[in-house]
């Protein structure tokens, strides 16, 4: 057998002046270019019977999101533990602190531009201030797939103390407009932003911003909400072409519903028209919370809308500081209601600081693979280096394409046997960006992992040694196509809390 190495490769990176030339644009604007339109105050007919969510929508699509197959599965099959991200500022002062009220609120990733921007809102009260910014991930993967770490070193043990590459960066800013300060919990759909704004001079708004033609847009419209407050903005396309979008109140506790009346949102002729409201009250007691952030997702099977919230806490249990996710299934028929379905524990350290909190910033993302991936970030710029923290939550199968790609294949390590805790993954594109030869070396894992998850194709396996520097007896995980799952403190493993090193071998 022979060990095998990645050969480093550097990843494309593009500059600021770069990055907005190649989009064919200019330096960002500070004004609309034109006035944008306003929405429909008019109450419109009850929505339709049995409307649903899209599932033509094609990896790519300028105005659709992906459905994902199964939506309650793959929410429940979300690892609780993700990978950790960041991002330097660029050339912005980022005007984010905790505690203090100017902090991150909302995360979206576009499908624009290979699925590498990432648009970030939060509340900025300083003169020409900016209550959004566009990070370009310059060194991730450009396929649509999870973005893995971008703080990975040999020389550092923690990830938690790496500072991401300087090529991923915030590249643009969506300045405050109208004297609206507060950006909140948004949504996008393709790569057309839904951004909720308040305190302001006026009602509570949802702005749309085009990230296609550019990468430093202006509203093309304005959805006014009822009330001073916007907090969140939920966005989808239903399965007639028109839009769906809904207006969170404070906390999210009602919810304003508006639909498109054309299925071109540019369309001169377009308004958005008030269809209905939904409180809180709907809901028995417990089954509702303050969310941050509301974003939908469809399911390829039938159709089916669903919402994913995020908080601190739970709805009945759980600790306030704990990070949830809860998910509701959506049904339109006449007037929109919200059944709970499920709730998901989610950990945002693995063993020192937080690097999320989903009382900030939270959002979802369906890449090709149909996955569901899940960022959060904290509330401010406090990484190593004043840069931005995230984290990454992914299915627990990690990467669809790892049956037959050897550049896609990992293995998953779990501090418990039951797949749980907090672990690492060694994936096989990354194995040069830790000592594995030293597993205290990776996060402090040392004698560690109790069950592994693994995907390879043939002809590759992971060896696994009981010692240091590829020593000592040694487990293989053999590369077979198919997704594999091992307790290693059971009899026919026997090597619990033993692995020291691991390395990539072919046959």
């Amino acid at each position: 057998m022979q060990h095998i190495h990645r050969r480093n490769v550097p990843a494309a990176a593009l500059s600021l002046a770069g990055l907005l030339a190649f989009a064919g644009c200019e330096p960002e604007a500070r004004e609309p270019a034109a006035v944008p339109r306003e929405a429909l105050a008019a109450t419109a007919a009850p929505l339709a019977l049995g409307l649903g969510g899209d599932t033509s929508c094609i990896w790519g699509s300028p105005d659709c999101n992906l459905c994902s197959p199964d939506v309650p599965l793959r929410f429940q099959e979300l690892r609780d533990h993700g990978e950790v991200l960041g991002f330097q500022p660029g050339p912005f002062n980022l005007n984010v602190a905790y505690p203090g009220s100017n902090h991150w609120q909302g995360i979206q990733r576009l499908s624009t531009r290979s699925g590498r921007l990432l648009v970030l809102s939060k509340r900025d009260d300083a003169p020409g201030g900016n209550v959004g910014h566009l990070v370009h991930m310059a060194t991730r993967n450009g396929e649509g797939g999870r973005f893995r770490s971008n703080r990975l070193s040999p020389s550092i043990k923690k990830p938690e103390d790496t500072s991401p590459p300087g090529a991923d960066a915030a590249v643009a800013a969506l300045p405050v407009l109208d004297g609206y300060r507060h950006g909140g919990g948004m949504q996008a759909v393709g790569s057309i932003l839904a951004l909720p704004m308040e305190q302001g001079p006026g009602l509570g708004r949802i702005a749309l911003y085009d990230y296609n033609p550019s990468l430093t847009p202006s509203p093309f419209a304005f959805v006014h909400g009822e009330t001073a407050t916007a907090g969140t903005a939920s966005f989808t396309k239903l399965s007639d072409g028109h839009f769906l979008l809904l207006l969170g109140q404070v906390d999210a506790n009602t919810l304003e519903v508006f639909r498109s009346s054309e299925a071109d949102l540019h369309s001169a002729t377009n308004q958005w028209v008030r269809v209905d409201t939904w409180r809180k009250s709907e809901l028995p007691d417990g089954q509702w919370g303050a969310f941050q952030n509301l974003n939908f997702v469809t399911d390829c099977n039938d159709s089916q809308l669903y919402l994913v919230g995020t908080r601190l806490g739970g709805l009945r249990w759980g600790a306030v500081s704990d990070d949830y996710a809860h998910l509701y299934r959506v049904h339109l028929d006449g007037h929109m209601r919200l059944e709970h379905v499920a709730s998901k524990h989610l950990y945002c350290s693995n063993d020192g600081s937080r690097q999320c909190n989903l009382d900030a910033a939270a959002g979802l993302f369906v890449g090709p693979d149909r996955g569901l991936i899940l960022y959060g970030t904290e509330h401010a710029d406090d990484g190593p280096g004043s840069t931005v923290k995230m984290v990454e939550f992914r299915g627990i199968w990690a990467d669809s394409r790892c049956r037959t790609d050897i550049w896609h294949a990992y293995v998953d390590f779990y501090d418990d046997s039951n797949f749980s805790d907090r672990g690492v993954i060694f994936d096989f594109e990354d194995q040069g960006l830790k000592n594995w030869a030293r597993f205290d070396d990776v996060d402090r894992f040392n004698d560690k992992t109790s069950s592994v998850r693994w995907c390879i194709p043939p002809g590759y396996r992971v060896r696994l040694y009981d010692d240091s520097n590829y020593k000592g007896s040694y487990r293989d995980l053999v590369g077979d196509g198919t997704l594999h799952e091992a307790n290693l403190n059971s009899k026919a493993w026997g090597f619990n809390d033993k692995v020291s090193s691991a390395r990539w071998l072919n046959e």
